[in-house]
């Protein structure tokens, strides 16, 4: 099962309706197409910035194969690092990216696949509800303690002067 992160845009003049049709689902696994597409899965996405910094480590890279003689499997191992960091790390730039847009974090769901997802997150948000039910908290059940010395184990729960 996956994980699905749950953002809906800022508030519209549609209403809560409108806001959770726009909901955007952002699965947390590993993204194949950051891991193989690097530098094109980033300006697909939109994120300038990292792709400005990708730009720059790649620069500067290259000045250092042609200024200092670094060996290209060098290169290939640091090309194949930063495709697995992308890989690992992509969605959640993604999701800080809508945060940082004004983005809300409406509800984390559990499916299969994506059109589950969807389904089970429209379910519970068209029910009125953003989140699953929490349970209420226990009332604090009084505990008998014995009237003589407890035995010690481990850590000293009580000094009692000593």
């Amino acid at each position: 099962m996956a994980f699905y992160t749950v953002l809906t845009p800022p508030l519209a003049a549609g209403g809560r309706v409108e806001e959770i049709e726009q909901a955007r689902l952002i699965p947390e696994s590993f993204s194949w197409g950051a891991f193989l597409l690097t530098g094109l899965w980033l300006l697909g996405r939109r994120l300038w910035l990292m792709t400005l910094l990708f730009v720059l480590v790649w620069a500067g890279l290259i000045y250092l194969r042609s200024r200092f003689g670094l060996h290209s499997s060098a290169l290939s191992l640091i090309y194949w690092s930063i495709a697995l960091f992308l890989g690992v790390e992509g969605n959640n730039f993604v999701v800080r990216k809508l945060l940082r847009k004004g983005w809300r974090l409406a509800d984390v769901v559990e499916a299969r696949s994506l059109p589950e997802a969807e389904r089970r997150y429209f379910e519970r948000a068209l029910a009125g509800e953003a989140a699953p039910p929490r349970a209420e908290p226990a009332a604090p059940t009084m505990v008998a303690r014995p009237s003589g010395p407890l035995p010690i184990i481990g850590l000293f729960p009580e000094a009692r002067g000593r």
